[in-house]
């Protein structure tokens, strides 16, 4: 509670008036916790936004975390059994995504700009590799953004933004438990009129601690290792169970 009554304390104390410069002059963006810690156990998190915005308009937030190449296979029917008959490979995914808005998404700024920043699940652009057709391109877009819909990764709507007084306002986005690790980007705009007058960028961590970062960091730099183990514990598993059911 503390942290949080803090926060509010220091993103208030930016709106004495001053004299403006376009960009991040226009916002003061604070995190309740600028780093998530995942730890044995770990189940997910809720990442909370504090804002000040020093002159009216809409607001859009866009939380995306780092940028991965991913495979999507499509699967079929193929000599008689059910396989992977197709597949893409697409770059610049982002492995988390999440957005959130003030008002309607097209009423605040036009496609060609959402598009431009990156706003809304629609506007993201990762490129496909290879050569594909634009209607193959869509397809397995679709089921790349489906996918990772399904598991928490991306947005399905945007996130509420809710205004505290007329200048303060907070926003709430849920962090999945299988969440990748890595630097996190916030990017926080102020739309007037259809265009952008403000912008500010935030960087939120997310990395594993404790036990979990000590197996993590092993399997990574010890790969070979880290499977012989792994294989070693699965056998000796199962010698404990075969041992257990023999003495009933």
């Amino acid at each position: 509670m503390f942290r949080f009554v803090l926060l509010a304390f220091v993103i208030m104390c930016g709106l004495a008036p001053k004299a403006y410069a376009f960009d991040s002059d226009l916002l003061t963006i604070g995190l309740a916790d600028d780093t998530v810690q995942i730890t044995t156990g770990f189940n997910g998190s809720r990442l909370t936004i504090f804002g000040v915005k020093r002159e009216q308009g809409d607001l859009a937030i866009v939380v995306r975390g780092p940028e991965r190449r991913v495979t999507v296979r499509r699967k079929g029917q193929s000599l008689g059994m059910w396989r992977n008959v197709d597949d893409m490979r697409f770059r610049n995914v982002p492995s988390y995504y999440d957005f959130a808005m003030s008002g309607v998404e097209r009423e605040i700024a036009p496609a060609i700009l959402r598009r431009e920043y990156g706003i809304g699940v629609d506007s993201l652009n990762f490129d496909a590799l290879g050569r594909n057709t634009e209607a193959e391109i869509r397809t397995f877009r679709e089921a790349l953004i489906r996918n990772k819909q399904m598991h928490g990764h991306f947005a399905l709507e945007p996130e509420k933004i809710t205004f505290l007084s007329d200048e303060f306002f907070r926003v709430d986005f849920d962090i999945p438990a299988d969440v990748p690790t890595g630097r996190y980007t916030i990017m926080t705009y102020l739309f007037q009129d259809g265009r952008a007058v403000g912008e500010r960028k935030t960087d939120l961590r997310i990395g594993q601690v404790g036990f979990s970062a000590s197996v993590y960091r092993f399997a990574h730099n010890n790969s070979l290792l880290y499977g012989i183990a792994a294989v070693l514990m699965a056998l000796f598993a199962g010698w404990l169970v075969n041992l257990f059911f023999r003495k009933e």
